[in-house]
């Protein structure tokens, strides 16, 4: 049943010369965007989501994933050119990715990391293909009570709560949602935090938030740098460019590995590309019979993590399409585009709308064939265009920014919001708040207070059911785990510490 709708999918696509445009357009400007170092492929969906109002929701889709795992394969062309990650994801290339182009290796390590990318993506599709509708089945027997625990998970999980800072993480997640409670409430009507203005009625738009915490903020904090690393980009050889066979196939397993890893990691709520190149690296490293030579230019320690990282996005789109639940910011994104252009993501996506969802699930597949030839032909030309576009980069992004805004709804209200969001955004730069968690929770503030209220209309406000049934059980008890158990450890360590001391 799945591969006959994948094949509907494929045949929509590349018989359909504007959906096909759509994807090579994407793809284009997602690897251009990726290798443009801390802009990555969340800021180019975040930019970009306005032009899609107009076209049909399969091409609105295809444009989003396209530009998605474009970003995935462009970040890591300037952190092996110039050591500077595309974004998150892709900080683990620079560690044997750059060290690979300082010994003249630029083009091979550059090709290694495209078909590395390729592998995972590969992986990603085919387990998002055979994975999607056992997660969607399973996710029917979902009521409010199960979905508000998933989501309230999702939120623990996604705001990395086992971090460092979690203090910061829970107060950008509180804000975005807050930020999405902002209008008329759902159920009563009444007004909520609109301060008396009617402007607010609506509530806040997603793409305004979006724009300014990510874009414009961006364009605030590279003018106050106002630095830019000095280039090392290696005039290449076009025969250098392709290693050989036996060289890509030493890493096959490596790739494979990688692959896997960032799949399952990927689709699990507010993991993401960069746990999943981590784990991969750390696995690498630990099985090779070389282990020292990691950090200067092993090829497993590239091949394996730039695979995760695009097995992620495959993984990520399966609670994204089947539950409603993004697996990452960038998913979140595309949630966000989706609702927008019509669609509801949840069990019954796949019933209503599986057409589109099918053909958004083929545009994976066709985007990363395209990638594969755009990423080692073209590479030499994206390194000359990504030196010389730098000087007006800040310019680029805070036009499109205040354009993408303003045609949305022709509201200069919204611009405003966009310009206080972008000092939001820059503050929480500054200060160390991450940003992915407020997107995150302005998404998910929706669903998590329907299901809540549905839920307690259902029980007749006995709290309960929210512990009825074992999977919203499961659910709960994994969100305390994640509280607990770090706080746990850590104070255990400190006495362990202190017990050390008082010996000594």
């Amino acid at each position: 049943m799945e591969l006959s709708l994948l094949m509907d999918g494929l045949v929509s696509i590349v018989t359909s010369p504007s959906t096909l445009l759509w994807c090579m357009l994407g793809v284009t400007i997602g690897t251009l965007v990726g290798a443009l170092p801390g802009i990555g492929s969340l800021t180019a969906m975040a930019i970009l989501m306005p032009i899609t109002f107009g076209v049909a929701p399969l091409d609105a889709l295809v444009l989003l994933i396209s530009i998605y795992m474009g970003g995935m394969y462009g970040g890591r062309i300037s952190s092996i050119l110039i050591n500077v990650p595309g974004d998150a994801g892709a900080l683990v290339t620079t560690f044997d990715g750059y060290p690979m182009a300082q010994q003249g290796k630029a083009g091979h390590a550059l090709t290694l990391s495209a078909i590395a990318s390729f592998i995972g993506g590969l992986v990603g599709f085919l387990g998002l293909v055979f994975l999607i509708g056992v997660v969607s089945k399973f996710a029917l027997s979902f009521g409010p009570a199960e979905y508000f625990a998933l989501i309230l998970f999702s939120l623990i999980a996604s705001s990395g709560v086992t971090g460092g800072k979690p203090s910061k993480a829970f107060i950008s997640v509180t804000l975005g949602l807050l930020i999405a409670m902002i209008g008329l409430d759902p159920l009563a009507g009444d007004q909520r935090m609109t301060f008396g203005s009617i402007h607010l009625w609506d509530g806040i738009s997603f793409v305004v938030v979006a724009i300014g915490i990510f874009g414009l903020s961006e364009v605030l904090a590279r003018l106050e740098s106002n630095k830019s690393k000095e280039s090392m980009f290696t005039k290449f050889k076009f025969s250098s460019l392709f290693p050989k066979v036996s060289e890509i196939s030493k890493t096959f397993f490596s790739m494979t590995r990688g692959g896997i890893i960032g799949f399952l990691v990927g689709a699990l709520p507010g993991a993401g590309a960069s746990v999943a190149t981590f784990l991969s690296y750390s696995l690498e490293k630990k099985i090779s019979k070389q282990p020292e030579t990691f950090g200067k230019g092993n090829p497993h320690g590239l091949s394996g993590p730039e695979a995760a990282d695009n097995a992620s996005v495959g993984g990520a789109l399966i609670p994204t399409f089947s539950l409603g639940i993004p697996g990452t910011a960038s998913a979140a994104i595309l949630l966000g585009g989706m609702m927008m252009v019509g669609l509801q993501p949840g069990p019954a996506l796949l019933q209503e709308s599986a057409d589109i969802v099918w053909g958004a699930i083929a545009a994976l597949l066709v985007a990363n064939i395209l990638l594969l030839v755009l990423n080692t032909l073209f590479i030499p030309f994206f390194a000359i265009l990504i030196k010389n576009a730098e000087p007006y980069l800040t310019a680029v992004i805070a036009s499109l920014c205040f354009i993408g805004v303003y045609t949305y709804r022709n509201s200069l209200f919204d611009v405003i919001l966009l310009i206080v969001f972008s000092l939001v955004g820059y503050f929480m730069r500054k200060n160390g708040y991450p940003l992915a968690p407020l997107i995150l929770g302005m998404i998910l503030s929706p669903l998590l207070e329907q299901n809540f209220r549905r839920a307690l209309l259902l029980s007749e406000n006995n709290l309960l059911i929210f512990v009825s049934s074992p999977i919203s059980i499961t659910f709960v008890l994994l969100s305390l785990s994640i509280l607990i158990l770090p706080r746990i450890r850590k104070y255990k360590n400190r006495e362990k510490n202190n017990h050390t001391l008082i010996n000594y």
